[in-house]
């Protein structure tokens, strides 16, 4: 076993190749860790001061003799790490990407150390799901494809998937707020018996499951059912739909909009249906930073009266803000 160290901003790296499992240190207990694009990824939580990658790749056994002398280059630099990543430092921030492909990588994060990560396009490599256990630490996450796993972590979480699943395992004495949404995906979520909390549950087009015995006390005053106006913008049939129990409004010019709690894995962007700029044909905008959306087409357009649920409450007396949010998938609450 080899081991390589050297000194790069200001920190301690150490990296150590043993066969096909390459490791990487980075002396850090507090800050951010960022991490990008990387979808096959483990994170755990531990009691140490360094950061530790352990990485391995599907082509670290295969020579290419063309790259002799030659280094990994990728949009964010070169492999300055020997395990086929790129680590950088930007102030209290260690943000890291991966360089070669299908890199399967697993991380001992400390404690102190804040946890942020995120995937844009397609999912790479076999695995899809990225689990987190025994994290102390804030965690802020979105994804795209990839299923996300939660066990025994202490929050604040805010994590958002498009198409994923996301399963998680509470500890008893976890941080609010605990924020879970996922559009195209279920939501599964075990929490402590005793947990204090304040839930709000919305799953738009499917059914929400609990536990019988959970101590949930829903509020009075619910969301109505959801409300829908017909209308016309520039002579095409719309249908402008709500989540949230309001109505929709008219706006200035012959565009309609609304407010919804309808989630989204992407950024919304902020967009106005009036005059000339409403001719959109079978296209769904997102408008509003409350996720509002307005339907247009040629033929008139109607939707089926929705099957969700959106429920609001105090479990065993509320404490901690718990969110889960599902457009069109189920939503599973157990202790």
């Amino acid at each position: 076993m080899n081991k390589i160290t050297f000194i790069a901003s200001a920190l301690l790296l150490t990296a150590v190749q043993a066969f096909a499992q390459k490791e990487f240190k980075v002396a850090k207990s507090g800050g951010k860790l960022v991490i990008t694009n990387i979808s096959n990824l483990s994170v755990e939580g531990y009691d140490g001061k360094d950061i530790i990658f352990s990485a391995t790749s599907k082509e670290e056994n295969k020579n290419d003799p063309r790259a002799a002398g030659l280094s990994a280059l990728s949009n964010v630099g070169f492999d300055n790490t020997g395990i086929g990543l790129s680590v950088t430092e930007k102030e209290s921030i260690t943000l890291v990407s991966s360089i070669e492909k299908d890199l399967t990588l697993k991380v001992k994060l400390p404690k102190n150390v804040a946890l942020s990560f995120k995937t844009t396009g397609f999912a790479n490599g076999d695995s899809t799901v990225i689990t987190l256990s025994n994290i102390q630490s804030e965690v802020d996450a979105s994804t795209q494809y990839e299923n996300v796993s939660l066990k025994n972590v202490t929050g604040p979480i805010s994590l958002k998937t498009l198409y994923g699943n996301i399963e998680g395992k509470l500890m008893p004495s976890f941080k609010g707020p605990i924020s879970l949404v996922s559009v195209y995906g279920f939501i599964d979520v075990t929490v402590p018996e005793n947990t204090k909390a304040d839930m709000s549950i919305n799953t738009t087009y499917e059914t929400l499951y609990a536990a019988k015995d959970l101590k949930l006390v829903v509020d009075d005053n619910q969301p109505k059912d959801i409300s829908s106006l017909l209308a016309a913008v520039d002579t095409k049939s719309a249908l402008v739909i709500t989540t949230d129990g309001s109505s929709p409004a008219k706006v200035k010019g012959t565009g309609f909009t609304t407010t919804s709690t309808e989630a989204s894995a992407t950024a919304p962007s902020t967009t106005t249906l009036t005059g000339k700029n409403s001719q959109l044909k079978n296209k769904t905008n997102t408008v509003t930073s409350d996720y509002s959306y307005t339907y247009t087409t040629n033929a008139p357009l109607y939707f089926g009266s929705s099957k969700g649920t959106v429920v609001n409450g105090k479990l065993n007396g509320g404490g901690e803000k718990i969110i889960l949010k599902s457009t069109y998938g189920k939503i599973y609450l157990r202790k």
